[in-house]
């Protein structure tokens, strides 16, 4: 009996303790839908605010509006732009305002677009020291130019003896006009004993030594010679005596590299470097102009979604796929995105395809005369497997991004082109653009093509090229992009990175001024203008990547990135735009300090 009652009184114990926590499970519950709903209706109310900037002056590059005082967004887009407050009070009537004052002294423009960047290459580049012709300022590191074969050849001792306990060096920047050619023979001499591989300034070739080759079990020729017919190596691309992998062959070269290069705190600390680059010089959107250079498409979106597909993005980035044997299966794009894309991350119907070689190698394709020490330039893409690869993609819907540099890599390309059914919305860009002739030009116009162009050839090359290669007519028309502009031909601005650095302000001033290191001026009938060099970096930038229904200027229906300047671009002029200074940006509506 007591044994009864015993139970039937922990019964009632339990049962109170289960009321108990049922109860204070219920109250939990209900505080946390009484919080979300709060935080919900927070959210809901700041998104229902309109923010008003009052700026110094607006460069909308908008021609229907070029100019404002005030602009006015509602958490991501634009929402309006007048020239005074109460005419931006006006067109919402009783809306919420937050009035932002910080930037009366200061100009607003569009937030700037890199359209050609690899971040995969960048993020492995900033983890490397350069040696190269030019000065390099970066996050965090300054290099100083060799720009003689004696100055790179005891920048490179030095960093050998600093970094002699290393599994392996790898340098980038070495260019055989300023530094004389380096093979494998004459860097064992400079590091009998560690392994060091030199990255050509051009990113298309490296160099190793015997110790390097040895690493990588390429010591023996029948190896080294098997792992390129493996891969497919086209011939001339590789040669073991010398430790060279060229073009087609840096490809296998890459593939062993890759424990070394995409060690995943290397990757994190290059990622943030870069960032830190786009930041300083008012980037808020680039272009992954290849995805899938130093792994496979899947690897490198993943790891891009990662540094810049988060909530606190400060730019977004457009990933895009690398033409292989043919188009995908119809679902591929789907998948992709599915798994990649999101806010920040995008992934459109582009491909981007490849003619002929490196610019900053001399391994463009040249119509006669060529090169004047009768070398000839090499192709990534076979003439024949081009003019299938370029309808393939274009009939599959498409768009295209061409690599091309020489002009003869340009008249395989436009033959191809000129044979496609144009009946559609679809685009075509050609990338780089190294030389081009004015007939050449003259086709891309009449085939409404449009242009993504790499400045900086004509900077770092123009003086060496006239003396070694092209002569002194075709060096000084190197990116003859004047022209372009007169054939109101759109026109893109791209970094490349490492090819130069992502500051488009510096990339519109090289355009403009068309001046070498050594401060010569070249060919100035082909220095584009004020205007186009700005919408080149802005609007018409947008335009060359499918992007300038969203950005690219500042409209109504637009995202609200824009980059804060000290000084007006129009009033400073073409010769000022590499030395205006960049306080930070707007990204989607969060101002943040470049520094």
């Amino acid at each position: 009996m007591l044994f009864a009652q015993d139970i039937s009184m922990r019964e009632i114990i339990n049962s109170k303790k289960r009321n108990f926590i049922s109860y204070i499970i219920a109250i939990t519950l209900l505080l946390i839908g009484i919080y979300i709903i709060f935080v919900n209706w927070k959210i809901g109310a700041a998104n229902d605010i309109i923010t008003i900037i009052e700026a110094k002056s607006i460069i909308t590059m908008d021609d229907n509006k070029p100019r404002a005082k005030f602009i006015a967004y509602k958490g991501d887009t634009i929402v309006g732009l007048a020239d005074s407050e109460a005419a931006i009070e006006t067109m919402f009537g009783d809306a919420s305002f937050a009035y932002d004052n910080r930037f009366t002294d200061t100009i607003l423009m569009p937030g700037l677009i890199d359209p050609h960047v690899h971040p995969m290459q960048a993020a492995v580049m900033l983890n490397i020291d350069f040696i190269a012709p030019e000065d390099w300022e970066l996050p965090g590191v300054t290099y100083e130019a060799a720009q003689t074969r004696d100055a790179y050849i005891s920048k490179l001792k030095s960093l050998v003896e600093r970094k002699s306990d290393e599994d392996l060096l790898i340098t980038w920047g070495h260019h055989h006009l300023f530094h004389g050619h380096i093979d494998r023979t004459q860097l064992d001499i400079i590091a009998p004993e560690l392994p060091v591989i030199i990255w050509q300034r051009s990113f298309h070739e490296i160099i190793m030594n015997s110790k390097a080759l040895a690493k990588f079990n390429l010591s023996n020729k029948v190896d080294f010679e098997a792992l390129m017919l493996k891969n497919n190596v086209t011939k001339g691309h590789s040669n073991h005596e010398k430790g060279i992998f060229s073009e087609t062959a840096l490809i296998p070269a890459l593939g062993f590299l890759r424990p070394y290069l995409l060690a995943p705190e290397k990757l994190q600390s290059g990622f943030a470097k870069m960032q830190q680059m786009m930041l300083e010089n008012g980037v808020t959107t680039i272009s992954d102009m290849a995805t899938g250079i130093f792994a496979d498409f899947d690897t490198e979106a993943r790891l891009i979604k990662k540094a810049f597909g988060h909530d606190k993005a400060q730019s977004r980035v457009m990933l895009m796929r690398v033409s292989e044997e043919g188009p995908p299966e119809s679902a591929w794009l789907q998948d992709k995105r599915t798994a990649f894309a999101n806010k920040s991350v995008m992934l459109n119907k582009r491909v981007k395809l490849f003619a002929d070689g490196a610019f900053f190698a001399q391994n463009m394709r040249m119509n006669p005369p060529g090169y004047d020490d009768g070398h000839v330039g090499k192709w990534l893409t076979p003439p024949d497997a081009l003019a299938k690869l370029i309808p393939a993609y274009w009939d599959d819907g498409w768009d295209l991004h061409i690599h091309v540099n020489g002009d003869e890599g340009l008249d395989v390309v436009l033959s191809s082109l000129e044979k496609l059914d144009r009946g559609n919305d679809q685009t075509i860009t050609l990338e780089h653009l190294g030389y081009s002739t004015e007939e050449q030009n003259a086709r891309i116009a009449a085939l409404n093509i449009m242009v993504s162009a790499q400045p900086n050839y004509i900077r770092v090359l123009g003086d060496t090229y006239a003396q070694f290669g092209l002569g002194e007519y075709r060096a000084s028309h190197i990116n003859r992009l004047g022209s372009l502009e007169q054939k109101n031909v759109p026109l893109g601005l791209h970094s490349d990175f490492n090819m130069a650095p992502i500051d488009p302000l510096y990339l519109a001033w090289i355009a403009s001024n068309r001046e070498t290191l050594a401060g010569n001026a070249k060919a100035p009938n082909e220095r584009i203008s004020l205007e186009k060099a700005l919408r080149a970096i802005t609007i018409e930038a947008a335009q060359v990547i499918g992007l300038d229904d969203r950005v690219g200027s500042l409209e109504k229906g637009k995202k609200s990135d824009m980059v804060v300047l000290e000084h007006d671009p129009f009033e400073v002029g073409a010769k000022g735009l590499d030395e205006i200074a960049i306080q930070g940006i707007i990204f989607e509506g969060r101002y943040i300090d470049s520094n």
